[in-house]
């Protein structure tokens, strides 16, 4: 957990996870003001607002607690800035590659999805309105200062259907009150009602928003193995004159189901296995080697990387049978030498030559060549320049 262990620093994972996680917000404080710098600055926000054709509901603006109506012209965003409204723009994960990496790498290592906003707000503005999140929020303080109030929760562990707008705030005052400086992190668990002003200066922040699994998503995820059971598709049967008898059998005979349903050996791990795969980011473009050409530009020198946004998994099916598997891609090897497999498990980036030493039984015209020829067209393998 490299990328979250440096946003948390100095707490240990063991003591963020057992006093904080979804518990209680912490202000986790830093000298050095340029430690989020890696991830985003004021050049890439203005590089979003530049080159990208960003519409509603992606950008957006709130001033005294509420939306303003949407423009298409750029110089109104500098007005309404001016003006004193915040502007927000949502998924910045798909639109910056640093940002793109560190939402893999957090998604990589909670095991939960994660989605990047971004808000700008002129010195001594207040944005929104005290409310809560429905996911567990990071705040990255990139620039500038943000005096931040955060209260208990009123509803534990709020679902997306459950909105602050619909509930009423805290009456007790805040338990936690900070000012994030440039290259802070606030951890605000979901359900923690809170707001935020901006300093004397303009404030830039990313929110990395971080959607748990609960236990009714698992009821979710086993409601859509069971329509592969022909007896859950089935019409439940009718009352005829009130007679709920054959109802009542067929509901029995269902909840037997379910009950074996849920005692089978690998339901849980078979459930554990899609969390680590579902809602991953696609495999990224890389061109020309997908289409099958130019695959070794620098002959045996030619060297190869795993996608950067994703996790490698290789699976043993049999005697010199493997499955690579990378976000939800999946592909078998067949005739593949164990210790091919061990080394490309090992390795972030390698060679042709590299190649060469593991396994120097191989034949590169007929071995090594179709095999780098199809990991690179299937784009689990990228060609790195």
């Amino acid at each position: 957990m490299k990328t979250l262990k440096q946003l948390i620093t100095p707490f240990s994972m063991a003591q963020f996870f057992a006093e904080y996680w979804t518990q209680k917000a912490i202000h986790i404080s830093t000298d050095d003001a340029q430690k989020l710098h890696s991830f985003f600055s004021w050049n890439d926000l203005n590089y979003l607002l530049n080159y990208h054709r960003l519409q509603e509901p992606d950008l957006r603006f709130s001033m005294n607690g509420k939306s303003l109506p949407h423009t298409h012209e750029p110089q109104e965003w500098s007005d309404r800035l001016r003006q004193g409204a915040t502007l927000i723009v949502n998924g910045v994960h798909h639109r910056v590659p640093t940002v793109a990496k560190l939402a893999t790498d957090l998604r990589q290592e909670i095991g939960y999805q994660i989605h990047v906003n971004l808000y700008c707000s002129p010195a001594k503005q207040q944005g929104f309105d005290c409310h809560y999140d429905t996911h567990d929020v990071l705040i990255l303080q990139i620039e500038g200062e943000k005096k931040w109030f955060v209260f208990q929760e009123t509803l534990p562990y709020p679902t997306p259907e459950m909105k602050s707008s619909s509930q009423l705030p805290p009456k007790d005052p805040p338990y936690l009150e900070c000012i994030l400086k440039a290259g802070d992190v606030l951890y605000i668990p979901r359900g923690h009602w809170h707001y935020a002003v901006a300093c004397e200066d303009p404030s830039l922040h990313l929110t990395v928003g971080i959607e748990c699994q609960t236990g009714l998503d698992w009821l979710g995820w086993l409601i859509h193995e069971l329509q592969q059971n022909s007896h859950w598709r089935q019409s439940l049967p009718v009352c005829v004159d009130d007679n709920t008898n054959v109802l009542e059998q067929h509901l029995i005979n269902l909840r037997q189901n379910l009950i074996e349903t849920l005692n089978q050996p690998n339901i849980l791990h078979k459930y554990i296995d899609a969390l680590a795969y579902c809602d991953q980011p696609p495999i990224p473009i890389s061109l020309p080697g997908q289409i099958g050409n130019d695959i070794f530009p620098n002959g045996f020198m030619t060297r190869f990387t795993w996608s950067p946004l994703h996790r490698l998994c290789i699976k043993q099916i049999g005697e010199e049978h493997y499955q690579i598997q990378i976000g939800a891609k999946r592909i078998d090897l067949k005739k593949v030498p164990v210790n091919l497999v061990k080394n490309l498990c090992d390795q972030d980036e390698f060679s042709l030559l590299d190649i060469a030493d593991w396994v120097p039984e191989l034949d590169f015209d007929g071995d090594i060549a179709p095999l780098m020829t199809r990991l690179v067209t299937e784009g689990i393998l990228q060609i790195k320049n």
